[in-house]
C-alpha cells in the first residue's frame, strides 16, 4: 500500500468498524441530551487579512470596511488584537455595531499580554478590570474569554 491510497481490493478488506465507545463517552453524551443544544460558531483569531481581499472579501475592500465583511462569513471571532492592546468601550461598541447584521455573531476577546504575560496574573487587578470595562460593551455579542498563559507558565516549586 502506498501512503495515502489503496487499491480496490485492499479497500474491501479494510474493517471500519468503530470500537464501542467508553462508558464515559455515553454517560456525557446522555447528560448532554437533557442540556440545551450544542453550539458550534466557526471563526478566525483577527478579521484583518489583505490577503482575503478578492477572494473571501469583495475586490477593492479597505481595511476599515473589512469586519463589515468578516460578519458576513464567519458567526465569530478569537480576537487576537485584545491580546496586545486595551481597547476602551467606545472601540468595541463601534466593532458591535457592524457584527448586527449578525444575529448569533460572538466576539471571543483573548486577556491581554499585560495580564498573561507581563504580570503573569499577579497584580493585575487594575488592568483585568480596564479590559473588562472595555469588553463588556461586546454585551450579547460576547463570547467565551481566551486566558493564553506563555509557554514558560508554570507553578512555582518550593523545595521540602
Amino acid at each position: 500500500m502506498e501512503f495515502g491510497r489503496v487499491t480496490p481490493q485492499e479497500l474491501a478488506e479494510i474493517d471500519f468498524t468503530l470500537p464501542p465507545d467508553p462508558e464515559l463517552t455515553i454517560t456525557t453524551l446522555a447528560a448532554a441530551k437533557n442540556s440545551s443544544p450544542l453550539q458550534v460558531h466557526v471563526g478566525c483569531a483577527k478579521w484583518g487579512r489583505k490577503e482575503w481581499v478578492g477572494k473571501i472579501y469583495p475586490p477593492k475592500t479597505k481595511d476599515a470596511n473589512f469586519l463589515d465583511e468578516y460578519v458576513k462569513h464567519f458567526d465569530c471571532i478569537e480576537l487576537n488584537a485584545t491580546f496586545y492592546n486595551l481597547y476602551p468601550a467606545s472601540t468595541i461598541g463601534k466593532w458591535k455595531d457592524k457584527a448586527a447584521t449578525s444575529p448569533d455573531f460572538k466576539f471571543c476577546p483573548k486577556f491581554s499580554q499585560s495580564i498573561s504575560h507581563i504580570r503573569r496574573l499577579k497584580n493585575a487587578e487594575e488592568i483585568t478590570t480596564t479590559f473588562y470595562e472595555g469588553i463588556l460593551a461586546f454585551g450579547d455579542k460576547l463570547g467565551p474569554l481566551f486566558l493564553q498563559l506563555s509557554d514558560n507558565f508554570t507553578p512555582k516549586v518550593t523545595p521540602n
